[in-house]
């Protein structure tokens, strides 16, 4: 009686201590976090944002003259007291004509940028599980053809030997 316990506590042990690592980090993660500085927030804004002369870059890492104005605008923005959304949309309404935000806004058609690939994942988990959920290798049994080719074998291995 004394095994039961034990092998359910072998058996459980690693997937507890798994789990329990795993709540330290989330908590750790979400917990310990502390309020980013303006200046963090001003690069975190300006790595969102395209550079409205070069194209290329985000105006985090572009050093032209209309940059250094979007850069200066972010932090203007932030003394104001806006938000980081209000920041992406106040700079992207100062360039009508332009597309300068680099992530696109989880609304409206750009939502199925970051809907389409988690639509496509659960389609193959769940083709996949409809797939193999049936599935099962049919029980084979020797025919006694397959018994007699088999005894064939065995019999002309005997006489050789």
């Amino acid at each position: 009686m004394t095994d039961a316990p034990r092998s359910w506590i072998a058996r459980w042990a690693p997937w507890l201590a798994v789990t329990v690592v795993v709540i330290v980090a989330l908590l750790i993660g979400t917990v310990a976090q502390s309020e980013p500085t303006d200046a963090e927030r001003a690069q975190a804004i300006a790595e969102t944002i395209r550079c409205p002369s070069c194209k290329s870059q985000a105006v985090a890492s572009s050093d032209t003259p209309a940059s250094k104005a979007v850069r200066e605008l972010i932090a203007d923005r932030i003394a104001a007291g806006d938000s980081d959304e209000e920041i992406r949309d106040y700079v992207s309404s100062r360039f009508p004509d332009q597309d300068l935000l680099l992530d696109p806004s989880g609304s409206g058609f750009s939502a199925l940028v970051w809907a389409l690939p988690a639509m496509f994942v659960v389609a193959a988990v769940a083709g996949l599980v409809i797939r193999f959920v049936g599935y099962r290798t049919p029980a084979l049994a020797a025919s006694d053809e397959d018994r007699r080719i088999v005894e064939e074998a065995l019999g002309h291995e005997e006489d050789e030997a």
